[in-house]
């Protein structure tokens, strides 16, 4: 279902290629985040976000009465981390990547050098992530008491499970351009990035001890986002 839309969307812009529009390049940076879902009895123990960036290209057409279509291009990167209490150890970065077709509308406010823009992408988000495996883990021990003693008696073993490699996507997007010469702006963009599956990355951890008792839970996101970007746009002809 998902190949087949893209290639509707790809002969689209086919077909409307050859009628008059203004090719244009984008570039954006920006910092997204992402939300992990919990499961378990120890609810103390979370997969939480540390950091994040984005770096987004696409290739577009407008044409003059405002259509927009073009191709979006991205990668994103996750800085994440394990947190109980005060500790937070730093887990491996997670990157997905994402090819969408993008089509949208271009509105020029009279008399300004503002504009807007609404976009609608859609297609894939691919993970690089590798499967991995805890056994025993000890990133809780890392912080000592006074006494030279753990702060957190904490370990736990399971794994870090990548349930798809690739992922339908929707990104929703809406841009304020200021126009700074004939043929370039610079704009902010609010970003939305909408995984269609549950749960993309899943780390089960059925084991976890604690001050002698065991527990268990489940972290998991779908690698939905949010972003705030700023960029540069030209016009190429």
């Amino acid at each position: 279902m998902l190949k087949n839309a893209v290639i509707a969307l790809l002969i689209f812009f086919a077909i409307q290629s050859k009628v008059y529009a203004q090719s244009t390049f984008n570039l954006s940076f920006g910092f997204p985040k992402i939300n992990w879902g919990y499961s378990g009895n120890l609810d103390g123990l979370r997969t939480v976000n540390t950091s994040g960036w984005s770096i987004t290209a696409s290739g577009l057409k407008i044409k003059e009465d405002g259509l927009i279509y073009g191709i979006d291009l991205g990668v994103n990167r996750y800085g994440n981390g394990f947190q109980y209490g005060i500790s937070r150890p730093g887990v491996g970065e997670i990157h997905h990547f994402s090819i969408l077709p993008l089509i949208g509308y271009n509105h020029i406010i009279p008399g300004s050098k503002f504009s807007f823009r609404l976009n609608f992408a859609f297609g894939a988000g691919i993970v690089t992530l590798a499967d991995r495996y805890y056994q025993n883990d000890h990133s809780f021990k890392v912080m000592f008491t006074s006494y030279g003693v753990p702060l957190y008696d904490l370990t736990f073993s399971g794994s870090q499970e990548v349930k798809s490699r690739v992922f339908p996507l929707l990104k929703p997007s809406l841009e304020l351009h200021y126009a700074v010469g004939e043929r370039s702006t610079l704009f902010v963009k609010g970003t939305l990035g909408i995984s269609l599956m549950n749960s993309v990355i899943v780390r089960d951890f059925p084991e976890v001890l604690l001050d002698g008792e065991t527990y268990s839970v489940t972290h998991s996101t779908s690698l939905s986002y949010s972003s705030v970007e700023i960029g540069y746009s030209y016009r190429i002809k």
